[in-house]
């Protein structure tokens, strides 16, 4: 692409985002619908338009946040500035000098309120068009040559201009539908946000809304009625919820905080109708302090509500109650199906560090939380592990040596990444059977892995430890070896995780991110759970050759194919982004897919683009990828609903899907042959899509390959099969 085109990309982007922004949404065809309701007044819809490409080709520019100016941003305040001044003046040469001014004036505030709130965690939403449109308002009182236009608030005015009496008894024929006022008042509602007073303008936006998001649609709905019902209660004209700038601050409020900023839950969705006469009386008392200004409240009161409620989460402890949005999509949908797969993978959104075992090989949980000797109160989540026999014995002979005892002078193992801030050491291992009351945790490591998440580990043995206090030190590297120090009336290894630096501090309860069990020589792999009592328990073997395989290192390029005419020939390339997140491209769909690899597992996060592309396919088949050397062993997971699920049956899911989930996309895998010959594998992964409970569709995958590369996958469907053939070329 050139760079010519690159920039009537990124323009007309940044002109279709303008409108879309208003909705909180990114989608086209809901901009371009929006576009089209604010021509149904031609001159609104003229100057609407010239107003978002003269902010935006001026802010890039000026060389503002290019990002920011493509998402639509800068241009969604001007766009709202200029409807309003349209909309309520005469356009001659004066509003053309105005015209410009507010359009600087809007862009000036948007990048000054936007790096001022956004450092902070809040959205600027359309403060800078509030601020701007008033501003603009009160001056005009001096502007002798700039003349009121009346006309154009009344929609027949404005229909005559078009097409004279023939356009007036075709609108009043539609507008005399038996349509019941409360739906007219809804779309009036919803007209109103582009400064259109009419229904038809209404239903258009409220098609696009659908089309963009079926939860964002549901909410604009809950929204409207549940205005409409606070107004009916509290006695107020129900009339001034279509006029005056009012119903729309129910729906946008109801959008911006049940659907966008926060993920959209059925307790979220409570809230919004809890708090909407705390909005009522915002809008009540707002609307009556601005009336001495003779300034329209427009849409200041849903901006204090959204910021207030934004703000104030942050000070909550139970965050999971109502959980914020972390990566936005800008689709409602897609954040819900992603929050629902990220919690069934890591059981919580706040155990974002993992931590693994501190040990090598298969112990035994000897003592758990809430145990039956110690761990009790504030210090309850903690583990004592122990090696035992075949026999469930700790010690061989009759234990009376600490020798004895399997687990004595074993390695101990960082469990994650991270620094030492504490280590006491120098105190003499117990006899068996004998324990130090006075130096209670004995010879013991504190390491910090992140903010308010620290490690323990105690009972060491004296002038064993390999690392010092200020170390950094990486998981699974040997930091000391296991003695009998402190209350340990035989060597066992003490392990807790809190959030201080200091030895001793109360116990945290957080998961363990992977290992395996065994129950009924079965072993099993946990992922983020806490080891029971009695649980043997071990650290994960890692093979080799699938770890080598799946290792796919920012600068690799891979030549794709298949054996099936519906595919083209394509390019993977693996890259990282401004987060250090990695992803795979494919050019020729212009998809893309970001992946984990923790070292343990891979798995996939997201896939973007094409469905019908190779890439999409090979996200399916490897979304979770377990590295381990343990063959036969099952690896389950759930695909979220968007990235399988498409047509009629999504959108039924999209609407009821902050209540209830019907489909469900069940994914399997599994390391079937191991050739350590020649170092090669292949693993078994399926999905089984559901619907109600019922599979309706199974697909099946077979992905082989050796230390090098992937190199096929087979896919097999119910009405089809076909292999991917991937050959590595470049591995900077």
């Amino acid at each position: 692409m050139t760079i010519k085109n690159e920039y009537w990309q990124f323009l007309s982007n940044s002109i279709l985002n303008s409108y879309a922004q208003i909705f909180f949404s990114k989608k086209k065809i809901f901009a371009i619908l929006l576009l089209i309701a604010t021509f149904l007044n031609p001159e609104l819809g003229i100057w609407g338009i010239l107003g978002v490409l003269f902010t935006n080709v001026l802010a890039d520019a000026l060389g503002f946040n290019k990002q920011l100016i493509e998402e639509g941003l800068f241009g969604l305040n001007s766009l709202l500035v200029v409807l309003g001044l349209a909309v309520f003046f005469k356009v001659n040469m004066t509003f053309i000098f105005v015209f410009i001014a507010v359009n600087i004036f809007t862009l000036i505030l948007s990048v000054g309120l936007s790096n001022l709130m956004l450092r902070h965690g809040l959205p600027f939403l359309a403060f800078p068009f509030v601020i701007a449109i008033w501003f603009t308002f009160y001056v005009m009182n001096s502007y002798s040559n700039l003349q009121v236009d009346e006309g154009n608030v009344y929609f027949l005015n404005d229909i005559f201009k078009i097409g004279g009496l023939t356009f007036i008894e075709i609108y009043e024929a539609y507008d005399n539908l038996p349509i019941p006022d409360i739906i007219i008042g809804y779309f009036k509602s919803l007209s109103a946000i582009i400064f259109q007073f009419n229904w038809i303008a209404g239903l258009l936006i409220s098609i696009g809304l659908l089309m963009s998001s079926r939860i964002s649609f549901a909410l604009s709905i809950i929204g409207y009625l549940s205005g409409y019902l606070y107004y009916f209660i509290v006695g107020e004209n129900i009339q001034n919820l279509h006029y005056g700038y009012i119903g729309f601050n129910f729906i946008l409020f109801a959008i911006a905080v049940g659907a966008f900023y926060f993920i959209p839950k059925r307790k979220i969705h409570l809230a919004v109708i809890i708090l909407t006469p705390v909005l009522g009386l915002l809008i009540t008392g707002l609307s009556g302090f601005l009336s001495i200004f003779n300034l329209p409240v427009f849409a200041l009161p849903f901006m204090i509500m959204t910021t207030l409620i934004i703000y104030v989460m942050n000070f909550t402890t139970k965050g999971y109650i109502f959980p914020k949005v972390v990566y936005q999509t800008y689709s409602p949908e897609k954040n819900l199906y992603n929050y629902y797969n990220y919690f069934q993978r890591f059981g919580s959104d706040k155990y974002l560090t993992k931590i693994g075992l501190p040990f090598f090989g298969k112990w035994k949980v000897w003592q758990g939380p809430n145990g039956k000797h110690t761990h009790k109160g504030e210090w309850k989540n903690a583990w004592d592990f122990v090696i035992v026999d075949k026999d469930q014995n700790t010690h061989k002979n009759d234990g009376f040596y600490l020798q004895d005892y399997y687990c004595y002078n074993a390695p101990v193992a960082a469990p994650a990444d991270g620094t030492v801030v504490n280590i006491i050491d120098g105190i003499e291992d117990n006899d068996p059977g004998e324990v130090n009351m006075v130096q209670n945790w004995g010879n013991t490591i504190v390491i910090k892995h992140d903010d308010f998440l620290y490690s323990q580990i105690s009972h060491l043995k004296q002038d064993s430890f390999k690392v010092k206090k200020g170390s950094f030190i990486k998981k699974g590297e040997q930091i000391a070896s296991l003695g009998n120090s402190g209350r340990s009336p035989q060597p066992h290894l003490h392990f807790q995780l809190q959030s201080t630096p200091y030895v001793g501090s109360k116990t945290l309860e957080y998961p363990l991110s992977y290992y395996i069990t065994y129950k009924d020589n079965q072993e099993e792999f946990l992922a983020f759970k806490y080891p029971k009592e009695e649980e043997s328990i071990s650290d994960i073997k890692i093979n080799k050759t699938v770890s080598k395989a799946f290792k796919l290192i920012p600068g690799m390029v891979f030549k794709v194919s298949a054996n099936n005419k519906n595919f083209n020939n394509s390019e993977w390339e693996v890259h990282t982004d401004a987060f250090n997140l990695t992803y795979i491209t494919c050019s020729d769909t212009d998809s893309f897919a970001y992946f984990v690899n923790d070292g343990t597992v891979l798995y996939f996060t997201t896939f973007e683009g094409d469905k019908n592309s190779l890439l999409y396919y090979f996200y399916l088949s490897a979304f979770k990828i377990f590295l381990g050397d343990y063959k036969t062993l099952n690896i389950e997971d759930s695909l979220p609903i968007h990235s399988v699920f498409n047509g009629s049956v999504k959108y039924i899911q999209d609407i009821i899907a902050p209540y209830y989930q019907f489909c469900n996309a069940n994914y399997k895998s599994e390391l079937t042959e191991i050739n350590k010959d020649i170092n090669s594998f292949v693993i078994h992964s399926s999905i089984d899509k559901k619907i109600a409970g019922k599979s309706k569709e199974k697909i099946d995958f077979l992905i082989s390959g050796d230390e090098l590369s992937i190199h096929n996958i087979s896919v097999k469907t119910k009405v089809t099969s076909f292999d991917i053939l991937i050959k590595h070329l470049i591995h900077f």
